[in-house]
């Protein structure tokens, strides 16, 4: 390896962890401040276990944000050779656009494959911590145990009707419902769906082949509500599929997916969502290599001839761009409207060999 070549993968590096330091800082304090505004209100909850639930979610943060650190760092360190007129004086001796963008390349795709193959198991893992963690600290001052806002709905069809369920609160760690309510209908002669009655239970866990239902009070039309201790409601619902409804991705390691799609596969159950993640992080390497490029295709204009700024706002809509465009297909994948393989390599795909067109026009004209 060159002087020179050793002396851009320096300055890239230093680049990238610029942009870590700062973009992680960010998110950090931001994740701090949502957890103290969840926890803070209760004075069993320290601030020290509020950072430590911070710390346990900053690898899933920087695997969200990585993209996005490889091309703001790659932006920098090209500006700042930029600034300095060093890209000019390497031009003048000789050296290709090509030279210039290979070390970024480079480092891009082996964070890639380390995040890929050793960051994600960390992440899976500390995730699942984090929640164990979050639900131990919950349930000792009584706040909501799960972290999602929105309520879970569920349908399933009986032999007279269907059963709707509602769920306002979760525990992934335990495949339990918690303020749930179960609604029965029955179908008339025409086909319509009847109220039939309703149960409001505590928490319902979910076992082979049956809902076992706590502190439950059952309500039909015109009668009285009655209370029961537990109450079991037979079901088909396995507990995979309702993993599959409340579990957050981020629990599931790189190591893993390729036998959670097997059984999937196997049992007959719907492994887009698995197969999305698997590919997704195989596209992970692309990705990074994609930003690293645009990020610095877009910082070459020589900064005398003014319109560098703008050129790195560029740059930056673009890797905004494929984050967007990657959920967007990501959700096309989920319905199968577009294959899972296609939906998770085509963003990163198209950005990187747009990039590698504008490097040409830049080099080749």
């Amino acid at each position: 390896m060159g002087t020179l070549s050793r002396y851009l993968y320096k300055q890239t590096i230093l680049g990238l962890i610029l942009a870590f330091t700062i973009i992680i800082s960010l998110v950090i304090l931001i994740d701090f401040v949502e957890l103290s505004r969840q926890f803070g209100s209760f004075s069993q909850v320290s601030t020290l276990s509020i950072l430590y639930l911070s710390l346990l979610k900053m690898p899933g943060v920087l695997e969200q944000t990585l993209p996005f650190i490889v091309l703001f760092g790659v932006m920098w360190s090209m500006f700042r050779l930029n600034r300095r007129s060093e890209l000019i004086a390497m031009r003048a001796a000789g050296y290709s656009a090509w030279r210039f963008v290979a070390p970024p390349t480079i480092i891009a795709l082996i964070l890639g494959v380390l995040s890929m193959t050793a960051l994600n198991p960390a992440v899976a893992a500390l995730n699942e911590k984090f929640e164990t963690e979050r639900v131990k600290i919950s349930r000792s001052i009584g706040a909501p145990v799960s972290g999602n806002q929105e309520n879970i709905w569920m349908r399933e069809a009986t032999q007279t009707g269907a059963l709707i369920i509602l769920a306002k609160d979760t525990n992934p760690q335990t495949a339990e419902l918690l303020e749930t309510t179960f609604y029965f209908y029955h179908l008339d002669e025409t086909g319509t769906p009847v109220f039939e009655n309703r149960i409001d239970a505590k928490s319902a866990i979910l076992k082979s082949g049956f809902w076992i239902l706590e502190d439950a009070f059952e309500t039909r039309p015109r009668e009285l509500p009655i209370r029961h201790q537990t109450f079991e409601i037979p079901t088909d619902l396995d507990t995979n599929t309702l993993l599959k409804k409340i579990s957050p991705n981020q629990t599931n390691s790189f190591w893993s997916l390729p036998q959670m799609i097997k059984n999937a596969r196997a049992a007959n159950l719907d492994s887009s969502r698995f197969e999305l993640q698997w590919g997704r992080l195989l596209s992970l390497p692309l990705t990074l290599a994609a930003m690293a490029i645009i990020g610095a295709s877009f910082s070459f204009r020589l900064s005398r001839l003014g319109g560098a700024f703008g050129m790195m706002i560029t740059a930056g809509a673009i890797g905004f761009f494929l984050y967007f465009a990657g959920d967007l297909l990501e959700a096309l994948g989920a319905t199968r409207v577009l294959p899972p393989l296609l939906a998770s390599w085509a963003a990163p795909a198209f950005i990187f060999f747009a990039g590698l067109a504008r490097i040409t026009i830049i080099e080749d004209g």
